[in-house]
């Protein structure tokens, strides 16, 4: 079973992933393509990073 703080960080990992992604369409938009494919980038990493660390840090 997931303990509850799991939920919680996965829950605040995904608020800060959805605006950071918010912000890499907005710069999508303003034709700064490069800037916008790094900030996906960083919103990607800082999703699947801590979550990769907190299953293989049980083992």
């Amino acid at each position: 079973m997931i303990p509850v703080e799991y939920i919680v960080l996965i829950v605040f990992l995904l608020c800060v992933a959805f605006y950071t992604i918010s912000y890499g369409i907005w710069t999508w938009k303003k034709r700064n393509r490069l800037g916008a494919v790094m900030i996906f980038l960083v919103a990607i990493i800082s999703v699947i990073l801590p979550i990769y660390i907190l299953i293989f840090r049980e083992v």
